[in-house]
């Protein structure tokens, strides 16, 4: 898999050293199976009509990762205390995995704000049940409240069908495994885990439109 020019979060280095200093504890299942181009080809085409979106999607994120240099001053120090709590029970989950897996769901958020139609949504719902900021900060319980977004509710944000949706992270999920050639006891992440830290990328943007944030961007 060619190099996408991924962008990546302030302080992955220093959450790689705490991943290595953890013991795992309950440790989520690896998957089965790895996810390579072909695999992610034949997956596109059993999504029949919703195939061509869903790629489109997948080539819209390469195109506008790189002008992405991270999230924004207030989602960037989540996403990555949200990794660091996942490095445990989550052996195969590498920093840069996490980071770019979170960056590319978020900007395939900015990507389909943009142009809706283009990926199958007919507009972008956003997530309306956070406050507003107090004396300029936001609630403490935010990180709890966008991992509460992405379970049960996520459907009614996610903007994209459902099968485009699919699609996007079985791109990232290819990404994830291409680089590790040989998992080790700690396998590959398995499809659900990419899932839901794609959520998690994708809620990061949406908070930060509530708050009127951007990410930070090269010049």
């Amino acid at each position: 898999m060619e190099d996408r020019g991924l962008a990546r979060l302030p302080g992955v280095g220093a959450l790689a050293k705490v991943a290595q200093r953890r013991k795992q504890s309950l440790v989520v299942r690896s998957a089965v199976d790895r996810v390579d181009g072909r695999a992610f080809e034949v997956y596109l085409v059993g999504l029949g009509r919703d195939a061509p979106a869903a790629r489109r999607l997948v080539v819209a994120v390469d195109e506008a990762v790189p002008s992405v240099l991270s999230l924004s001053s207030l989602t960037s120090p989540l996403a990555l205390d949200y990794l660091d709590r996942l490095t445990r029970p989550i052996p195969a989950l590498t920093p840069l995995a996490g980071v770019q897996i979170v960056t590319r769901s978020y900007v395939a958020h900015l990507v389909t704000e943009r142009d809706p139609g283009a990926f199958g949504a007919i507009d972008v719902p956003v997530l309306g049940t956070l406050p507003p900021l107090k004396r300029g900060s936001p609630p403490q319980d935010l990180l709890s409240r966008v991992v509460k977004a992405t379970r049960g509710s996520f459907d009614m944000i996610r903007a994209v069908p459902g099968p485009v949706w699919n699609g996007f992270v079985r791109s990232l999920t290819w990404l994830a495994h291409d680089q590790v050639p040989d998992p080790g006891p700690d396998g590959l992440l398995a499809v659900e885990v990419v899932d839901g830290l794609a959520r998690v990328g994708w809620v990061f943007r949406q908070v930060d439109l509530h708050y009127g944030l951007e990410p930070e961007r090269r010049s």
